[in-house]
């Protein structure tokens, strides 16, 4: 009866010790080095440099076309179409790219992953932009994975986004 007892006990704190187990803090920093080296390989390798422009949060860039009028910030509501894939794999995890402007893609920018709130804003309505994003500015260590995803965790991804309009968010209160 004892050795059961004292079986027991160490299955317990097996168990529980396995539980309270956490995986080790995610280290952004280091993460956005190790994903700037690969950006950076991946695009001498397709011989891309000349073609992005890298923003000081560790996004690059390719504005293919700038837009008019006013530019996005944080609080506005943007419709876009978007293809995203990863990079420099080139496999299509999502896209809502369609010639169908009422199909596009609508949310609040601050809603998004950092990275496009850190992109989109470089351009303006009617501007299309291609931005090489950071698994650090991405989706991070997360396991996005299933049937209709290649997100692995930190993976870098490929946008190609086109802004077709945004609302600014309205700051007034009614008197």
């Amino acid at each position: 009866m004892l050795k059961s007892r004292n079986l027991l006990l160490v299955v317990l704190a097996a168990s529980l010790y396995v539980a309270c187990k956490t995986d080790p803090a995610y280290d952004k920093a280091t993460q956005l080095a190790i994903d700037d080296d690969k950006i950076v390989n991946a695009l001498k390798a397709s011989e891309q440099t000349a073609a992005f422009t890298k923003d000081p949060s560790g996004v690059y860039y390719n504005i293919i076309s700038a837009g008019e009028g006013i530019a996005p910030v944080i609080d506005d509501t943007l419709l876009i179409h978007y293809v995203g894939r990863t990079f420099p794999q080139g496999i299509l995890f999502d896209s809502t790219a369609t010639n169908v402007d009422s199909l596009s893609t609508k949310f609040v920018l601050a809603d998004g992953i950092e990275g496009w709130q850190k992109g989109i804003p470089l351009i303006k309505p009617g501007g299309r932009i291609r931005l090489l994003i950071p698994s650090a500015l991405g989706y991070q260590n997360r396991n996005l994975q299933n049937v209709d995803s290649a997100l692995v965790e930190n993976t870098n991804l490929d946008f190609d986004i086109r802004l077709i309009s945004l609302k600014h968010k309205d700051n007034t209160k009614n008197k």
